[in-house]
């Protein structure tokens, strides 16, 4: 069934970027007049301040999707402590895992990656042993793509965020 969204709701597209839908706007790219969903993307990213992407209506539900709602992310946040990581990874098989994860956007996996990556950090660091920039881009990536939703929907920064993780889970996202 098809996904519905309006005008003023909050979506991310393929890249995980959050826009907001500014309008409906029937426009032609070549291919005869169609509708158009306007969006706005909701932080500055790599954008300039006139940037608009146009999603086709008929098309939108396969490119987009909702943000999470407020009790998605405290749901995710009350999750973290007790979930499990990926136990005996290796890096070859972390790299391929973790990108599918981040690009199917499921946010219970994405936490979870990001969880088993600050443990193997900090495990890596107690044993004098490097974490490589592989892993580091991976980490920073996963946690500013799920960290931005969850700050959005929750309203608060993305330092408070980390201090409410670090009170329940004592875990460190970012170090340095």
């Amino acid at each position: 069934e098809a996904v519905m969204f309006r005008v003023g709701d909050k979506v991310l597209d393929l890249s995980n970027h959050i826009f907001e839908i500014e309008q409906i706007e029937d426009k032609s790219f070549g291919f005869g007049p169609e509708s158009y969903f306007v969006l706005k993307p909701f932080y500055q990213y790599d954008f300039n301040d006139e940037y608009r992407a146009y999603v086709p209506v008929k098309s939108a539900d396969e490119v987009l999707r909702h943000i999470m709602n407020k009790e998605e992310a405290l749901e995710l946040i009350n999750e973290l402590p007790t979930m499990e990581t990926y136990a005996n990874i290796s890096p070859r098989e972390r790299k391929n895992k973790f990108t599918k994860i981040a690009r199917s956007g499921d946010r219970s996996e994405m936490l979870k990656a990001i969880k088993t990556l600050v443990c193997y950090r900090d495990q890596r660091l107690k044993e004098n042993k490097p974490f490589s920039d592989y892993d580091k881009k991976l980490l920073e990536t996963m946690s500013s793509l799920l960290f931005i939703e969850v700050t959005t929907v929750l309203n608060i920064s993305m330092q408070s965020l980390f201090n409410i993780i670090h009170d329940k889970t004592g875990m460190i996202i970012k170090k340095g």
